[in-house]
């Protein structure tokens, strides 16, 4: 199991380039011989050696894949990919991974290492490695930033707009980008720490699998088990207590709180609102361990628990309460959204029927993606090369409609509640694994 590589590359050529070099260099290298036969590649649709996806994914990790009998032969040490498997599948068998190409979003590469940095792994260390074409990376670093300037250029010297979105905006994104690279170039693995806490590499899926596992395995425990019930352990380099809480018990409104609360280097809770964790993936990730996962837990150690708990209520009511007022149940709307509102009210298009035009500006004034709202300033912008305003509105309506988005929908507020409806449910201490 040592020897599993997953290899990931962004375009489907490049995929089918690696396959052809790989399967020659295996025939022609006797180091490589154990890899005879055991090759296998993903892109989309398409078959290497006709072997399709669903194939290659279970012959290559059969066991993290759980697949039944007749799939679960163990075929292939080596599987080639784009990234229609950088997301939902478990390969935690294997723990190599090796990235082709750098991906413009690093981002990208924190989805593609949660396919084996993953609970339940069966190695004690993974390998995570990227290709970067060193002798020219500052070259290609800077090409985004010259194609910008001479489209720029280009535009103003033939009178228009460019079609991007505003300069100091998009320079901060590119900045913050080239940093994160250069980082990972100097092998500094805090995107990886970040990317596998501040947004969970496992989905949601993964973790109602990982649930409905211990629910066959231990669901007559897991009932069994005393509300308020707390564990610890050490994992990670954050030290505090992690909640889950449930309001509402048996009401059409009942909801689950995950909350955890930062403890300093005597065990005593920070206060601060902004320092407490509440993002569900973050929390999840935090506490995820297995059944060999040691118990941490000093003796007294109960005492500090009400101390944290009693902030977590807190912060738990406040959340509630917000939404028991509907106004702050309204979407945040970006100005360029309202202004196009605007004017599509103040010139609405007569050939497209009322009903389109209120769809239209019903998605408009909800919450949108940063990519669809670059459009959107482009679209809107293009009314120096359309004096018509009405015509300008019948392209907006149609382009909207046509990005697939959908409008909001306002949740109903809440009824107010008091400190003691909010229940613990379980409990779990955090130590940090510099302690020891």
């Amino acid at each position: 199991q040592k020897r599993k590589v997953l290899i990931f590359s962004y375009f489907s050529d490049t995929i089918e380039w690696i396959y052809k070099f790989l399967t020659q260099e295996i025939e022609n290298r006797t180091e490589l011989a154990p890899y005879y036969n055991r090759l296998a590649a993903v892109s989309g649709s398409q078959e290497f050696n006709g072997i399709s996806k669903e194939k290659a994914v279970s012959g290559f990790a059969p066991v993290s894949m759980q697949t039944g009998p007749g799939a679960d032969t163990d075929r292939y040490d080596i599987l080639i990919t784009t990234d229609i498997l950088a997301e939902g599948v478990n390969l935690q068998q294997c723990r190599h991974i090796i990235n082709y190409d750098v991906p413009w979003n690093p981002m990208r590469l924190v989805q593609r290492h949660g396919r084996i940095d993953r609970i339940n792994s069966p190695h004690r260390r993974v390998f995570l490695r990227t290709i970067f074409p060193v002798d020219r990376l500052d070259q290609l670093l800077n090409l985004e930033q010259r194609i910008l300037g001479k489209l720029a250029l280009a535009a103003a010297s033939v009178g228009v707009v460019a079609p991007l979105e505003e300069g100091a905006h998009g320079d901060q994104v590119f900045t913050e980008t080239r940093q994160e690279i250069e980082l990972l170039l100097k092998e500094d693995p805090s995107l990886f720490e970040r990317g596998g806490t501040m947004a969970a590499a496992q989905t949601g899926e993964e973790y109602r699998q990982t649930l409905r596992k211990a629910h066959k395995d231990l669901g007559e425990k897991i009932v069994k088990l005393p509300w308020k019930v707390g564990s610890g352990m050490k994992k990670g380099r954050q030290r505090g207590l992690f909640f889950c809480a449930v309001v509402g018990q048996d009401t059409k409104h009942e909801r689950t709180y995950l909350r955890f609360i930062p403890a300093d280097q005597d065990w005593q809770p920070t206060r601060q609102t902004n320092s407490i964790i509440h993002e569900l993936g973050t929390c999840l990730r935090m506490i995820e361990c297995d059944e060999d996962t040691s118990i941490w837990q000093p003796e007294g150690f109960h005492e500090h628990v009400y101390a944290f708990w009693e902030i977590a209520q807190k912060n738990i009511l406040d959340h509630w309460m917000l939404e028991t007022d509907p106004v702050n149940l309204q979407p945040k709307v970006e100005r360029i959204n309202r202004n196009v509102a605007e004017l599509i009210r103040n010139h609405p298009p007569h050939r497209i029927d009322s009903k389109q035009i209120r769809k239209a500006l019903d998605i408009l004034e909800s919450p949108w993606p940063r990519r669809e709202q670059i459009r959107l300033r482009e679209w809107f912008h293009s009314e120096e090369r359309e004096p018509d305003r009405q015509k300008l509105a019948h392209t907006l309506v149609e382009n909207i409609i046509n990005t697939g988005l959908e409008a909001s929908q306002i949740p109903k507020p809440l009824p107010p509640i008091e400190k003691n409806d909010i229940q613990l449910l379980c409990w779990m201490a955090i130590e940090s694994e510099k302690s020891e």
